[in-house]
């Protein structure tokens, strides 16, 4: 029962950002045991949070009449399935994710935009419709993103790559 009602905060508010007091509300439960609870999840899953929050902020970023994702849910389900389908590697380099955490966090610590780099980025395959859909979207990362940029479609962008990943495993080994 405790479990049942922990999930239900957790999807209601940590992921749909649902207004505590309805929640109670709805739960039949004081505001008290609802903080309670709300604080379990906050320990519980703190990483998980703390990834959550950060792709909520992508999803905050990419509001406009082109994003087509209808709410936080199916963006957040989509970036972990596209994560994992692309193995948290850059769909184009296929450099992985903490390659390039380490080499933001060691190498590149002067970037203009603190907020990037360490993690992969949304990316439209084909920047020419300007649509941000599941179908129309990859992660890459920050150096593909860039470089492709509103430039490329994906064949000429794949086209054009040569191992830019050999590059990046090159200059994290000089980092050990």
């Amino acid at each position: 029962m405790i479990d049942d009602i922990k999930e239900k905060i957790f999807e209601k508010y940590f992921v749909n950002c649902e207004k505590a007091e309805l929640i109670c509300q709805e739960l039949k439960i004081k505001r008290s045991e609802f903080s309670g609870y709300a604080k379990q999840i906050d320990n519980d899953r703190a990483e998980i949070l703390k990834e959550m929050r950060r792709i909520r902020q992508l999803y905050n970023n990419k509001q406009d009449p082109d994003f087509g994702f209808a709410s936080f849910d199916e963006f957040y389900n989509w970036y972990l399935q596209q994560y994992e389908k692309q193995n948290g590697c850059c769909y184009y380099c296929k450099t992985e994710e903490s390659v390039l955490f380490e080499l933001f966090k060691k190498k590149y610590t002067s970037v203009k935009r603190p907020n990037r780099g360490k993690h992969l980025e949304v990316e439209r395959r084909d920047s020419s419709s300007n649509k941000y859909t599941k179908d129309n979207c990859v992660l890459a990362c920050y150096f593909c993103n860039n470089d492709k940029s509103d430039i490329f479609s994906e064949s000429e962008y794949f086209e054009y790559l040569k191992d830019r990943k050999l590059f990046f495993i090159k200059q994290l080994e000089s980092l050990l």
